[in-house]
């Protein structure tokens, strides 16, 4: 008997995971604090605390909220002694401590830069530039920002007097936005080539199986197929740009261009290739890179001609030359070549670099590998602007939406008891519609795979045991799609907040829909149908509706809409979730009351 109503008991089921999956929520140095959400550039924290860190103590005393905060930081003089993430930390500041904070989260929804606060940039490409060419930086933008794991991080074009990039986070620093997004990250890897100068001033200067002889001036200028280079200058030969560094001592230094940005295939981020070592004073990082086949060729051409030396500390064999890496413009490492590499292409280089902590060089090298496999920016970026947006913002956005939405339901509740002049037809639509609710919050949350996945095994036992009882049939399968999209997680911001008002409204109607047609039957000068016949019909026009809200709601969730895609996601589930579970849930209720 209890399966006839089996869709009951689903959105039963499917409503106490969505509420799991928003409460559950570990907090792992305790339900006191505040989580930080900027740090000043001056401020003595800077790289000692991180982002997110959990405050819970200031000089002693316990912080429970963002106000203990405030108030701790009025009294501060000189220094500061707090407790982050369980660990104490000694810090010294002028004014201010430089650390913003913001209240602990109490559920596992993410929530958008105008809920949660964080930060909004602007960033002005150099020199004159194209729609298009703006449209590439935000893409590669957009890839650095996946690759270092910030999903949720925005870029939007802004065409005004000059284009702009506006970026906008929840969780972003301002040291994110000078080292990762601002770079245009142009690399470029070069190496040393010391060339003899013989008889007559002439240097011979050999790339690949070719030699040159170019002429030394009394002045330390160089003649290179009729003009004169001098230091600082650059010419070419066999496709390789060189740079006259110096003279000295019988000697030309040259820097050899032989690998770029474009050169770079792979980004090695394995263990075998990719690695952190403590070493005296720090931590050294490093990590592989592949280049292209021309590169490599362009590498063993530029080092044909160059000696090797025997290094007696090592006991091995090196090039009279060095690799240097630069990444726009700036070194980032400097390595010996090993004297075997002189017979055959280098398609394998290795970045070096070294940090006094190990967590500061874990971001390095994540930032360096991030860098190069997004590739260089079309233009390079200036800083227009950086606001931190004070999440008080959120906190009154919160309890206007909580307002809005119980007079929402009051009058909404009014209206359709007017209408129905029945409890057992207006209060489960009301009902109904929360659950809804409830359901795209939970969809929403993140880390909440393993509760929606108990609710996938107990909805497809449930629907089994109705189908084995012939109470349901094999297309009531489509109903564990909405615990599957539970799975994954989206940002609740104002779009969201917009896509769940649309959702409700829909789900609203769809009811209005289902309750009139089981009802028509009832009127004596009608014709009366089969209750399951008229909820079907219902279900029809239903469907119908549906499907065409998803279907335009799909290209603004995966084509880039940008600040459309929380409304078009949250509209999608909402919609799906309430013609597969609770619209049924409410026809079977309804059913129930025509027919007694």
């Amino acid at each position: 008997m209890m399966l006839q109503y089996w869709r009951v008991w689903l959105l039963v089921v499917m409503v106490l995971g969505a509420v799991f999956a928003v409460g559950m929520k570990a907090y792992p140095y305790g339900r006191d604090g505040v989580v930080v959400i900027q740090i000043a550039n001056e401020s003595a924290a800077k790289d000692i605390v991180g982002l997110g860190s959990q405050i819970t103590e200031v000089n002693g005393e316990k912080i429970r909220n963002a106000a203990d905060w405030e108030k701790a930081v009025q009294k501060l003089k000189g220094s500061i002694n707090i407790v982050a993430d369980g660990k104490p930390y000694a810090l010294a500041f002028n004014n201010t401590p430089g650390i913003f904070v913001g209240e602990i989260e109490r559920t596992n929804l993410n929530f958008g830069i105008d809920i949660q606060g964080g930060v909004r940039i602007l960033l002005s490409p150099v020199g004159n530039v194209t729609e298009d060419t703006v449209t590439q930086a935000i893409q590669v933008l957009q890839t650095r920002a996946n690759i270092y794991g910030l999903r949720e991080i925005n870029f939007y074009p802004v065409y005004a007097d000059r284009p702009l990039i506006h970026v906008e986070s929840a969780g972003v620093g301002t040291d994110f936005v000078e080292n990762l997004l601002a770079k245009q990250g142009m690399f470029e890897a070069k190496v040393t080539k010391p060339v003899k100068i013989g008889a007559n001033n002439t240097a011979r200067l050999q790339v690949g199986s070719k030699t040159y002889d170019v002429p030394v001036t009394a002045n330390g200028t160089l003649i290179v197929e009729g003009r004169e280079v001098e230091q600082g200058g650059r010419f070419t030969f066999d496709g390789i740009v060189f740079e006259y560094m110096n003279k000295s001592s019988g000697k030309l230094l040259l820097y050899a261009k032989v690998y770029e940005g474009k050169d770079i295939e792979i980004v090695y981020t394995d263990a075998q290739r990719s690695s952190i070592a403590p070493v005296n004073g720090g931590f050294e990082f490093q990590f592989g890179i592949a280049v292209s086949n021309d590169g490599a060729q362009k590498f063993l051409s530029a080092l044909k001609g160059v000696d090797k030396i025997f290094d007696v500390n090592s006991g091995q064999e090196y090039l009279e030359s060095n690799i240097i890496l630069y990444l726009d413009g700036k070194e980032v490492s400097s390595l010996r070549i090993g004297a075997s590499l002189a017979d055959k292409p280098a398609q394998e280089v290795s970045i070096q670099g070294f940090e006094t902590t190990q967590e500061g060089a874990v971001k390095e090298r994540l930032r360096l590998q991030t860098i190069l496999r997004s590739g260089a920016l079309p233009t390079s970026l200036e800083i227009v602007s950086i606001d931190v947006i004070s999440p008080t913002l959120g906190k009154a956005f919160i309890q206007s939406a909580l307002i809005a939405g119980i007079a929402a339901i009051i009058l909404v509740s009014g209206i359709i008891f007017l209408r129905y002049r029945n409890v057992k037809i207006a209060v489960p639509m009301i009902l109904v519609s929360l659950s809804e609710v409830a359901i795209i919050l939970g969809a929403a949350a993140s880390g909440d795979a393993y509760i929606w996945g108990a609710v996938l095994v107990i909805s497809f036992a449930v629907i089994t045991a109705a189908f084995l009882k012939r109470h349901a049939d094999l297309s009531a399968y489509t109903i564990l799609i909405v615990p599957l999209a539970g799975m994954i997680s989206w940002t609740v911001d104002l779009a969201s907040v917009a896509g769940t008002i649309a959702a409700i409204g829909t789900g609203i109607n769809h009811q209005i829909i289902i309750a009139d047609e089981a009802l028509r039957g009832v009127k004596k000068e009608e014709k009366v149908l089969d209750i399951k016949d008229r909820i079907k019909l219902a279900f029809f026009i239903i469907i119908g509706a549906a499907m065409t809200n998803i279907g335009s709601m799909i290209p603004l969730a995966f084509i880039g809409a940008g600040l459309l895609r929380g409304f078009a996601i949250t509209t999608i589930v909402g919609v799906a979730a309430g013609f597969l579970v609770t619209r049924p849930a409410y026809g079977t209720i309804v059913e129930k009351f025509v027919r007694k």
